[in-house]
């Protein structure tokens, strides 16, 4: 395990976090770091999430995906320990299994600009969509504008002069160009993250995670993301 898992690795740590308005299971995802390996141990610094530390819960069973120069790996975990140490707050895992290769292809994130329009989903609005799959017609005309900073099969990154709160539902669109033509995607999606964008003033910076996609909406996101990382890499090559 230690010659594959190195101090410094980043470690995403994850958990069901019960069921959102549009009757899907959520997963609540933290960012960590191997900080130590103690016999059959590993030492992880203590998540944050908006600037708050989580503080995870001794016995819990969660899933570990492993940032590694080979690549991704994954294993079901137990939280066996949690503390402090030199000011740093810090947790002790356990692998409940083997660590297996794991092939995010969904989630490889593409950095883009891509101008979309977006409306935010009242409690009434986002029942209708779990109904009907669809927005009420008469919000159509309500969306205001975003820029899609980078753009995965999971979710998106955006900035806009509107802030939101974590956990709000988000109407998008947006067009793609693919191969075979210029394709329009309609997607709801939930706030994960809203802050002040370092870069641009009076502008923020809101992280989306997709929500209710049907598999080939979510394959032509997926296939759009590989077709424009080909087109950078044969520029790259000249």
């Amino acid at each position: 395990m230690a010659g594959m898992l190195k101090v410094g690795d980043k470690v995403e740590i994850g958990k069901n976090a019960g069921k959102g308005l549009l009757g899907e299971t959520d997963f609540a995802v933290y960012v960590s770091q191997i900080l130590d390996f103690r016999e059959d141990e590993i030492i992880i610094a203590m998540p944050i999430s908006e600037g708050h530390v989580v503080p995870l819960e001794v016995g819990s069973v969660m899933e570990a995906f492993f940032y590694t120069a080979q690549g991704i790996y994954k294993c079901d975990c137990r939280i066996t320990k949690r503390g402090k140490e030199d000011n740093i707050f810090m947790c002790a895992i356990t692998l409940l299994g083997e660590l297996t290769k794991f092939q995010r292809r969904e989630f490889y994130r593409l950095e883009c600009s891509l101008a979309a329009q977006m409306i935010k989903l009242e409690l009434m609005e986002i029942f209708h969509y779990a109904q009907n799959k669809t927005i009420p017609e008469e919000m159509i005309n309500q969306t205001v504008g975003a820029t899609i900073v980078d753009i995965s099969g999971g979710g998106v990154r955006l900035l806009s002069e509107h802030k939101f709160t974590r956990g709000d539902y988000l109407y998008l669109a947006f067009n793609i160009d693919m191969n075979i033509g210029l394709k329009k995607v309609e997607i709801v999606a939930k706030v994960i993250q809203s802050t002040e964008s370092p870069k641009r003033s009076r502008y923020y910076d809101t992280r989306l995670q997709f929500k209710e996609v049907a598999p080939e909406l979510r394959d032509l996101i997926v296939k759009y993301i590989f077709e424009q990382q080909r087109k950078i890499q044969q520029k790259e090559r000249g």
